[in-house]
């Protein structure tokens, strides 16, 4: 029975092409999947705000937390992909420090492991550097020529794993800084760095706009279920439901748009005024910013980035690690 199988699905024209079409789609549609199912609708709407907490990270220096990920990233880019894992295990600590709730440490492994996910994918059929040999896994056959691509290859999917890690690196490190730090805070650590107030208000705006987004379409989505409008989604099972729940869904896009771009817009008005009305940006010198006492935790923190920072020119200068490709 295993021969037979194995001998359709590799050695004819039909179960290639089944073979080639799995490969083809099977990411593309589990990797929305695995965000909506393990995120979900509740996790999306938290997906970037502050989490308040009395840790050691959450106490930190704002300028140190900014800095952390464009430092981590940069760190990230010149080393090679075999020390990139060992960054990422470094930028596991803190969240150790951190103790994020279970639902939030969800979505940030989520975030973090799905691009890497889809990353390898898109890399493995699309980076081919061999047409033929041992480097193409499998080859698709004449009917999917269409695709552009030979196949799957191993060189691809190893060339996924080393840029999968930087990915991650630096999702890690910003995530951290996302969650663990207050928009002021953000804002004080911009105007520290002799850059704009106004640019932290609309890095902090942009940061608030997905999620408001969200919660505003769900307010929507309630309202036209209180209002008998059936949005419920049925069981896998039932077949027969899914081509009415599916034309439920986009008749119900056009009536959700319209009040979510008009209540983004008043939003933005509104916010525009209370920067307006706080005369936001009119002083040189801000007056209500609560400045940063330097602390031991600060301290520790600044050492050990100088101390990563030195290894890895150390590794870079001996060749060590050093990037290859």
């Amino acid at each position: 029975m295993i021969t037979q199988f194995t001998q359709f699905f590799l050695h004819t024209l039909v179960g290639r092409t089944i073979i080639g079409y799995l490969l083809i789609f099977t990411v593309p549609i589990t990797v929305p999947a695995l965000l909506i199912t393990l995120i979900g609708v509740k996790g999306l709407r938290h997906l970037f705000s502050y989490e308040p907490k009395a840790t050691v990270i959450h106490k930190l220096d704002p300028r140190l937390k900014v800095l952390y990920p464009f430092i981590i990233g940069l760190l990230s880019v010149a080393l090679n992909w075999n020390f990139v894992y060992f960054l990422l295990a470094f930028t596991i600590i803190p969240w150790i420090l951190v103790r994020p709730s279970f639902i939030r440490a969800r979505v940030v492994f989520t975030l973090i492991v799905t691009p890497a996910i889809g990353l390898i994918w898109s890399q493995g059929l699309f980076y081919v550097t061999h047409y033929s040999g041992a480097h193409i896994l499998f080859l698709f056959p004449p009917t999917l020529t269409w695709y552009g691509t030979p196949g799957l290859s191993s060189t691809g999917l190893l060339y996924g794993v080393e840029q999968a890690g930087r990915v991650m690196v630096a999702t890690s490190a910003s995530l951290m800084l996302l969650l663990t730090t207050k928009p002021s805070e953000i804002i004080w650590a911009f105007y520290k760095f002799r850059m704009p107030a106004t640019v932290g208000l609309a890095f902090t705006a942009a940061l608030r706009f997905l999620p408001q987004m969200i919660e505003r379409m769900t307010v929507l989505l309630q309202v036209m279920q209180v209002r008998g409008y059936d949005l419920t989604r049925p069981q896998w099972w039932e077949l027969y439901e899914w081509p009415g729940y599916i034309g439920r869904v986009f008749a119900a896009i056009p009536i959700v748009t319209v009040p979510l771009l008009i209540g983004s817009l008043r939003s933005t008005s509104v916010m525009a005024m209370v920067a307006d009305a706080r005369a936001f940006g009119s002083k040189p010198q801000p007056t209500s910013l609560q400045d940063h006492q330097t602390t031991t935790g600060d301290r520790i923190a600044s050492g050990v980035l100088v101390a990563l920072i030195a290894i890895v020119l150390l590794l870079i200068i001996l060749h060590i690690g050093n990037r290859q490709a």
